[in-house]
Parts: structure tokens; C-alpha cells; sequence
């Protein structure tokens, strides 16, 4: 018993010896895991409607309480009215319903059919049929909404998504404002006649652009016809034909015509939203509180076509900038010259591509980046400037095409305080080292006690066991 102690007592020190030195090792090797900012991003908006006219000459006429043509590439109002006021959408809503499908659904999932999924739809919204209990595909339910605006459709993929549709009106919501939507406020997935169900032109532009993004939504709005195969509660086909006068009219179809959604309630009267896409230019146009059915669709024509003629989206060559942005560079070292500060790095950022009038953009431009109002402080603190680099055009009008982010400080000033900073640093590691550095010797002496001992109680067992016999 007594030695079976001694051993218990010999493992408890090696054991409290080998928990401080894993304190000691943690507390040096510890990975430092704090995340340092390598610079702020330059962000800027694409100012183009300084640019444009407000009221452009010979506008087509247009029959509708609002309007807007939007360049999806250069994120530019082109040409509109009243298209930040809050109407209602009436169908155009299922854009929204439809894209979030897209990003969240396969088009080869089932969906089991509730009552919940129908119900609840006035007599008069356009349906599909849906009965209780039927299994039908999420693409069937596309399908449905582009072709034939079927409120049912719209509503079984809403609830699948969500849960239940006030659920999905969150997520319809929620979606808007990471779109950039400022006024839409939703109350339902597919435009429900309600005071509060309000959006603009400006926000659903932004909600097709996303849209359009997605091959499915392309290719299911600018089909035909569609057909619905016999499912396990109905036995007949369901045939779909596109009713979108687009694509089913002659009269009205549009060879730029990439996607779209119509609408109409006695509230909202006509709406329409569509996309189009000429000479690599994608255009969205919108128009909500149309007076007509038929002429909605030639208005939107002749808008498309109007800004095609009169507007030109330019690419920014960025070799071209890189000259401009190069010379003020040597400017701005030569101002230095003679003082203890440097540039210690530039970065131009540029946009893509830009909207002006075709023939604004024909007559002619130059790149300038002011530097009349950069102040350089003679001190040796770090200072970050953001220059405009504007394209001045014939008209005296500048347009930012981007900016040059020019980084100055004091080179030896910096090294010294990195050096100050990095000292703490060094002091406070060797104060770490030296504890573990004792702590490696008692896990040494340790051992070799422990060595010793266990030898010494299997010396004492052996001559025990080993005594002289005694004679009786």
C-alpha cells in the first residue's frame, strides 16, 4: 500500500508539471489571429444622369402614369417619368416570387399542392388548376407564371420556399433592399390588389436586372408554348401558350425581346416590364399605369428603340486612363521632391463601361484628374487621397469614371515607429521564453528523479525477495 502511494504521488507531480509547461508552450505559440484591414475599397456610384437630358427631344409618346428605360451594364436612367413614385404592380410582383424560385429551387423539385397554395386567390386572378394533393415540378410552376400569369403557381412556390406566405413576403422584402430597392414594400407573392403592395419603375428595374441573370428565366419567358404532362390527380395535358404579345403576337413581337412579365387589376391598371438586348447592350424597360393593353407593348418597342439610337454605351479603355493617371503620378513626385515624404502606392479603379447621348459620345473627349485640391499636410502620418478621374466632353461636361487612390508618408518615420511597435513585441516574448525555458529543466529533473525512484523501489523489491534461506 505504501508503495502504490509513492507511485500515485510520483505521477500527480509529473502530471502537474506537464499541465504548466503546456501553459507556458500555449502562451508563446498561440497563433495570433487578428485580422488586419488591407485598405479600404474605393467605391462610387455611376453618376451618368448628370450627363443625360431631362427632356430629350422627340420622345415617343407614351400612355402611362410611369416609365423608365434602365441600361442594366452601365446602371443608367436613360429615359423617364415619374419612375421613383410608388404604384401598384399589379403581375409584375411574380418577377420577384420568380427569381427567388431561380436561386433557391432546382427546376426538377416536386411540389406537393395544399389547398393553402389556391384558396385564398380571388375568383377572378388567373389560375392553372392546381387541384389539393397533385404533384407537379417547380419548372411546370415557372412556366405557368411567365406564359399564363397563374396566381396558384406563384403561390405553391412561395409557400415551398417560405413556409407560408407571409414568410415569403419577408423574404420578397428582405431581397428588395439587397437589390438596392428603396420605396417596394410587398405584401404578397403575385399582386394581389392591396393599398400597402406599393413599388417603383426604378426598383423593379433593379429586380429584373437580377433576374435576367438567370439563363431558366430567359429561356421559360421567350417559349411559345409549354405543356404540363397528365400528373397523379389530373389526366389531361395542360397546354401553355405564351401571353406575352412579344413573343405571340406578330403584330408586337420585338427581336430584342429577352424576358418579361404583363400585368393588370383595376387598381394598377396595365403594367409591363421586359428586357432587351441589341448590339450587346441590355435594356430593361417599365411601365406601370398603362391605359392600354395592346399600345403598352408598341410603347415599349418604340422607347427600346429610341434609346439604341440616341444613347451609346462606351467601354473605358483602361490603357487609355492608365496614361492620365501615370502622369499625375510624376506630378505629385515631383511636389514632393524635396521633402521626407513619398508615394508609397496608387491604385485606379475604373468603371466598365458608361451611358452618354450617342452624339455626345461622338464628339469627342479628354481624361483630367484635378489635383488642384490636393493638400499635402508636411507631416509624417500616413495620408490616403481619392482623385476623380473625370472625361471631360465637347460640351464642357465631366463625367467620374473612376478614381486614383494615391497613399503618401514619411518612409524612415514609419520605420521607426514599426520598430517602437515591434519592441514591446520582442521584450514580451523573451519574458515568455525565459518561464519555459525553467519549466523544460523541471520536466528534465523530473524525469530523471522519477528515473531514479522507480529504480531504486525495483533495487528494494529484488533484495527482498532475494534474502539468504534460513536453516531450521
Amino acid at each position: 500500500m505504501q508503495r502504490a502511494g509513492q507511485f500515485r504521488r510520483i505521477i500527480s507531480v509529473f502530471l502537474s508539471i506537464s499541465i504548466i509547461f503546456s501553459i507556458f508552450s500555449a502562451s508563446v505559440f498561440a497563433k495570433d489571429n487578428t485580422d488586419e484591414s488591407s485598405g479600404e475599397d474605393i467605391e462610387f456610384s455611376n453618376p451618368a444622369e448628370g450627363l443625360l437630358d431631362p427632356s430629350p427631344a422627340n420622345l415617343p409618346i407614351v400612355g402611362s402614369d410611369s416609365y423608365l428605360i434602365y441600361d442594366a451594364s452601365s446602371d443608367t436612367k436613360l429615359i423617364g417619368y415619374q419612375y421613383d413614385l410608388l404604384r401598384a404592380p399589379a403581375a409584375i410582383t411574380q418577377i420577384m416570387t420568380i427569381l427567388l424560385a431561380l436561386e433557391e429551387l432546382e427546376l426538377s423539385d416536386t411540389i406537393t399542392i395544399t389547398k393553402e397554395m389556391y384558396e385564398s386567390i380571388p375568383d377572378e386572378y388567373v389560375r392553372i388548376g392546381f387541384t389539393e394533393g397533385e404533384v407537379v415540378t417547380v419548372e411546370q410552376c415557372l412556366y405557368a407564371c411567365l406564359l399564363k400569369s397563374a396566381n396558384d403557381a406563384c403561390m405553391a412556390l412561395a409557400i415551398t420556399l417560405s413556409g407560408s406566405e407571409k414568410a415569403f413576403v419577408e423574404k420578397m422584402n428582405q431581397r428588395a433592399k439587397s437589390l438596392g430597392c428603396t420605396s417596394t414594400h410587398f405584401t404578397n407573392p403575385y399582386g394581389l390588389a392591396d393599398s400597402d403592395h406599393r413599388t417603383t419603375c426604378q426598383d423593379m428595374a433593379l429586380i429584373m436586372k437580377e433576374a435576367l441573370r438567370h439563363p431558366d428565366f430567359i429561356t421559360i419567358s421567350t417559349t411559345s408554348s409549354f405543356t404540363i404532362e397528365p400528373t397523379n390527380t389530373y389526366n389531361d395535358r395542360r397546354v401553355l401558350n405564351n401571353a406575352n404579345r412579344f413573343v405571340s403576337n406578330p403584330a408586337t413581337a420585338y427581336e430584342g425581346y429577352i424576358g418579361g412579365k404583363t400585368g393588370y387589376s383595376a387598381e394598377a391598371s396595365y403594367t409591363i416590364i421586359a428586357g432587351a438586348n441589341k448590339d450587346g447592350r441590355q435594356l430593361i424597360g417599365i411601365l406601370m399605369g398603362a391605359s392600354d393593353a395592346e399600345k403598352r407593348y408598341q410603347s415599349l418597342i418604340d422607347l427600346f428603340e429610341y434609346c439604341y439610337a440616341n444613347y451609346t454605351t462606351t467601354m473605358v479603355d483602361n490603357a487609355e486612363v492608365k496614361v492620365t493617371a501615370q502622369n499625375s503620378i510624376s506630378q505629385i513626385e515631383q511636389a514632393l521632391n524635396g521633402s521626407n515624404l513619398s508615394i508609397q502606392s496608387y491604385e485606379l479603379k475604373l468603371l466598365d463601361c458608361y451611358s452618354i447621348p450617342t452624339a455626345l459620345a461622338n464628339s469627342g473627349y479628354s481624361n483630367e484628374i484635378d489635383l488642384s485640391e490636393m493638400v499635402i499636410a508636411p507631416s509624417s502620418e500616413e495620408q490616403v487621397f481619392k482623385l476623380p478621374v473625370m472625361r471631360r466632353f465637347s460640351n464642357d461636361k465631366s463625367y467620374c469614371i473612376g478614381y486614383l487612390k494615391v497613399v503618401i508618408s514619411d518612409p524612415a518615420q514609419k520605420a521607426e515607429e514599426t520598430e517602437k511597435t515591434e519592441e514591446p513585441v520582442k521584450k514580451e516574448t523573451k519574458n515568455k521564453i525565459i518561464p519555459v525555458i525553467v519549466g523544460v529543466c523541471l520536466f528534465i529533473a523530473l524525469g530523471f528523479a522519477v528515473f531514479f525512484l522507480i529504480k531504486m523501489i525495483r533495487r528494494r523489491k529484488f533484495l527482498k525477495n532475494h534474502r539468504n534461506p534460513t536453516i531450521l
